[in-house]
């Protein structure tokens, strides 16, 4: 039976951290709400830099807070995601990067498992964190986080040109 569930990271699902980020730099695939995990061949230093976005004494200046959870299905890291409560009231964030950022792995793609990621979190956001509504945002041309979107009931806003990737994001707003 399949158990779909949300973890913080831990050492024992390190090795299924590694095989989802080799799946993502094999096909080549955006890190999105990953925290720069394509950057760390070390899981174990992924996951104390994780940390450091956890507490207002350890982040980094100009940063905001940041819950990196991983959603599994059984014990397999299938998809990512990317908490961050204080989006609103941070300069990038509140234009640019939202709340939530999310990646599915590559061979998950296309079954629903999105869709159910972020169906699964928005109690969370509701419950643990408090929020009333959270601000998703997806590059115009990621039809895939779109659809998880808009089966979230995510109410599109409006576009926001991104200078530095010189792409267009749409931004959606889903009331919890």
């Amino acid at each position: 039976m399949e158990k779909y569930f949300f973890s913080e990271i831990k050492p024992e699902y390190y090795n299924s951290i590694r095989q989802y980020r080799d799946e993502m730099l094999k096909e080549k695939s955006d890190f999105d709400g990953c925290s720069g995990l394509q950057k760390f061949d070390d899981i174990e230093k992924w996951d104390l830099e994780c940390k450091l976005f956890e507490r207002y004494d350890t982040l980094p200046p100009g940063y905001s807070i940041g819950f990196e959870y991983l959603y599994l299905l059984n014990d397999e890291v299938v998809g990512m995601l990317n908490l961050r409560p204080e989006a609103e009231s941070h300069p990038f964030l509140s234009k640019y990067g939202g709340h939530i950022g999310y990646s599915i792995k590559p061979r998950y793609r296309k079954k629903g498992i999105g869709t159910r990621m972020l169906k699964d979190f928005l109690p969370i956001c509701k419950r643990q964190y408090h929020l009333d509504k959270v601000l998703i945002t997806c590059n115009k041309n990621n039809e895939g986080s779109r659809r998880i979107i808009l089966n979230n009931n995510g109410v599109y806003e409006n576009d926001i040109y991104y200078s530095p990737d010189q792409e267009y994001l749409e931004r959606y707003w889903i009331t919890l």
